[in-house]
């Protein structure tokens, strides 16, 4: 390609931002270009694995010679001689937390030339491409809240690395929030949620409902896979009958009430001995017969207070969580990068995350990892394993595990 009068004008540099350089960061479009790039050059700060990443994307499109993938050192100044060599479009990757105008090695780029710049991938819903002809800026407004609480302020969970390790299905809302407060969000699921396979006891449960004077849900997910085998045996949600319902937790009384269902008691705080009480306190226990949901291998703790206080309880496993195998590039950035925090919102996940990784040895390797939690069953989990949790989330929700990582960040910083 060369710099004439006659040059196709659909030629572009497409300059895409890694956010801080790390995969997550990257956006989907940045990844569809690399199917069609004339030549692609990577900035040499962004993370190993964004450039694992690239080089193995090209090689998938039978682009794997030499040269097709160069790195280069972030803002080089004779970036138009590499479009000498290119046949077609040119993407760039490069680390950029914040677009500051268009980058010194396109500048010296013929007027003719077209570069777009691509913002930080997680800008909010509704904002615009940067358009850049030659050196003339086209202004796009731009309502990200990201990208203005990182020109605001740098605290909190600004910047740091934080792991997702709940399951799949359920870690899109957690990680947006993260985000949202200008944290880099991996997910690394180390779970997934399946039916339970002793399928006699949940049909006789549901079969026998209406002998039931409370039924409690402990989870979410106890909540979706108890209605979805509910609604294989009946059609209509009168035949759930007059139990009571209660809730632990805010999470899981929302996904009942989304289904017009009541919630008669939702403790304040997520403990079986607080959950008992809280029940007794509206209806007491003694003689009264309970249906519990709960996962396989659930804490004995709170069908032996309600029993101790009482209660007939059926303590029946709906689902069971398994081991998850996460994204090879996920895995890899996670061995080799480490991260500022890893999250568990059950002990299951921490069995699962430890069982892959060895918490106990991740922490040796990365110093600086500090461990969230989102409650006393959580805690003790890791505990078992002889750590210690640097924040435990109260109240025990995921809001209120960032809100507590927030906090700690805060505190060590000086605000």
């Amino acid at each position: 390609m060369c710099y004439t009068a006659g040059m196709r004008s659909e030629e572009k540099v497409f300059v895409v931002g890694v956010g801080p350089g790390e995969l997550p960061f990257m956006s989907m479009h940045g990844a569809v270009l690399l199917a069609r790039a004339g030549r692609v050059l990577v900035d040499a700060t962004v993370s190993q694995a964004v450039r694992n990443y690239v080089k193995a994307q090209c090689a998938e499109a039978l682009k794997a010679d030499a040269d097709f993938v160069k790195e280069i050192a972030p803002d080089q100044t004779d970036f138009s001689k590499e479009a000498l060599s290119a046949k077609g479009d040119i993407v760039y990757f490069r680390r950029v937390e914040e677009w500051g105008g268009l980058p010194r090695c396109c500048l010296n780029l013929p007027p003719e030339y077209r570069v777009i710049l691509e913002p930080l991938p997680l800008l909010a819903e509704g904002d615009h491409l940067a358009l850049i002809e030659g050196k003339q800026a086209v202004r796009l407004q731009s309502h990200g809240t990201l990208a203005h609480t990182l020109k605001k302020k740098k605290r909190g969970l600004s910047g740091q690395r934080v792991v997702v390790t709940r399951a799949r299905t359920q870690s899109e809302d957690f990680t947006r929030s993260l985000a949202e407060r200008g944290a880099r969000a991996i997910a690394v699921p180390s779970i997934k949620i399946e039916p339970h396979t002793d399928r006699e006891s949940i049909v006789d449960a549901i079969a026998g409902l209406n002998g039931y004077d409370w039924v409690i849900f402990s989870s979410a997910n106890g909540v979706d896979m108890f209605f979805t085998l509910f609604f294989r045996k009946f059609k209509d949600m009168r035949d759930f009958g007059g139990a009571r319902i209660a809730a632990v937790g805010p999470a899981t009384a929302a996904r009942l009430e989304a289904l017009r269902l009541q919630v008669d008691v939702v403790p304040k705080v997520f403990t079986g001995k607080e959950v008992a009480k809280a029940i007794d306190k509206f209806d007491a226990l003694e003689n009264r017969r309970i249906l519990l949901i709960r996962p396989e291998k659930g804490s004995a703790d709170l069908p032996k207070t309600l029993e101790d206080m009482g209660a007939i309880v059926d303590d029946i496993p709906f689902y069971r969580t398994v081991s998850e195998q996460p994204e090879v590039m996920e895995n890899a950035a996670l061995r080799s990068e480490g991260a500022d925090w890893l999250t568990f919102c059950s002990p299951s996940a921490v069995k699962h995350f430890h069982a892959q990784y060895d918490l106990k040895e991740m922490t040796r390797q990365f110093t600086g990892l500090k461990l969230a939690s989102i409650g006393p069953e959580t805690t003790k989990a890791i505990r078992d394993l002889g750590l210690e949790v640097t924040v435990e989330a109260e109240p025990h929700t995921v809001p209120g595990m960032i809100e507590a990582m927030e906090r700690y960040e805060d505190e060590q910083r000086g605000f």
